[in-house]
């Protein structure tokens, strides 16, 4: 027959090994953490960008920008990506901002043909 003694010292045994066990396994985790951290570190997903999604893609963007800018105007650019005016020369002067080489658009208007008298042609209302 165990007597109490017996059996509070068995108890403690237990837990004495539980204690181990523990030990044990918090030594392998950290042994094993800084793989784990090296790795997740590889792994690390993009932050989230805050505001909106942007409506065109930089990519397009960029290109449409330089080859509008040889013989086309913002208006045409602005209309053919479906965005305002305002907001594509906005566009364009963030991505400038941030590192894009974005040539910018020749200032002012467009220059009507004038014939010798100087007088202006316009090719809608020749005859």
């Amino acid at each position: 027959m165990t007597t109490l003694f017996d059996q509070i010292n068995k108890e403690v045994e237990e837990m004495n090994k539980e204690k181990e066990m523990k030990k044990n396994d918090t030594a392998e985790l950290q042994a094993i953490l800084p793989e784990v951290e090296h790795n997740a570190d590889l792994i690390e997903a993009k932050p989230k960008k805050r505001g909106r999604p942007p409506k065109v893609d930089t990519d397009i963007f960029v290109e449409m920008w330089t080859k509008a800018t040889e013989n086309s105007s913002l208006k045409e650019v602005a209309a053919s990506l479906g965005i305002s005016p305002a907001s594509c020369s906005v566009k364009a002067s963030n991505l400038r901002k941030a590192g894009y080489d974005l040539p910018q658009f020749v200032r002012g208007r467009k220059m009507l043909e004038r014939d010798p008298m100087g007088t202006p042609i316009h090719p809608e209302k020749t005859e």
